[in-house]
């Protein structure tokens, strides 16, 4: 039996987050929902592995759970999910269901990717998966309101690499006029000018490209994103398996449920 719990929620959506898996039939609970009663035991698992195999990709669905509302759930909600929420009709308070959702993502690495909520919110779903032992998934889950990029404060030595790089381009453009003149003279020593100037070009070049590459560096250590988390996680999972990752109260008596399988090869 795993537990996990989902780091708290910012904001006005706030709360906790359930991360269950499933597959065939059954699940394990975690912390419920603040208007639900925990349940006396978990109920046991029983997932179909593929031992030792990668995902062929993911099918992440995000649906809204209404605890009012009497309808039926919205059958456009993939079979698989629709199982996994009714097997967990006792643990999670919500009576339907709304798909708002669903992308299928090729690949087990890290991936960035949008998925649309109530009311066309958009959100920025960071995924990771790696294999570990057991043949199981360690799985990292992040599903954020998307944020611009932010400078914070410049390093000290930002000025003096601003001033060195505008120091080896002047030297560039000097040591390619040698070269244009080199080209232009006469006489026994031209080509040894020639390949004097080209060698200072190529080494000011060198130089400069390094100096790009560190500028460029520290402007992405001194940006960050500010996207309000809403849910984020991180659980083991098998090759086959439907996970209720977590929920977040958006409104009210609602709340966003994300589901995700990770889905065989075929002919697994």
């Amino acid at each position: 039996m795993k537990r996990v719990n989902v780091m708290p929620r910012l904001g006005s959506l706030a709360g906790l987050a359930t991360v269950i898996a499933f597959a065939g039939a059954a699940a394990v609970s975690a912390q419920p929902p603040a208007s639900a009663k925990p349940p006396a035991e978990a109920l046991p698992r029983s997932p179909v592995k593929v031992d030792g195999a990668s995902p062929q990709g993911y099918s992440v669905v995000l649906v809204l759970g209404d605890m009012q509302s009497t309808s039926a759930t919205d059958g456009n909600v993939p079979a698989a999910a629709r199982k996994a929420l009714a097997d967990m009709k006792d643990f999670l308070p919500y009576k339907s269901y709304r798909l708002l959702d669903a992308q299928w993502i090729l690949g087990s690495q890290k991936t960035l990717s949008r998925l649309r909520g109530a009311n066309d919110q958009e959100y920025e779903l960071t995924l990771r998966g790696t294999q570990i032992s057991g043949g199981k998934l360690n799985v990292t889950f992040r599903l954020a309101e998307p944020g611009a990029l932010l400078a914070v404060k410049p390093s000290p030595d930002a000025d003096s690499r601003s001033a060195r790089r505008a120091e080896l381009e002047r030297a560039l453009r000097n040591a390619e006029a040698e070269v244009a003149r080199a080209r232009a003279a006469s006489g026994d020593k031209r080509a040894e000018a020639m390949a004097a100037a080209n060698e200072k070009v190529a080494a000011i070049s060198r130089e400069l490209e390094q100096e790009k590459g560190l500028r460029e560096a520290a402007l992405k250590e001194a940006a960050i994103r500010p996207a309000r988390a809403v849910i984020d996680t991180s659980f083991s999972m098998d090759v086959g398996e439907t996970v209720v990752v977590g929920t977040s109260r958006v409104a009210g008596d609602k709340a966003l449920i994300a589901l995700l399988t990770a889905v065989a090869h075929a002919g697994r």
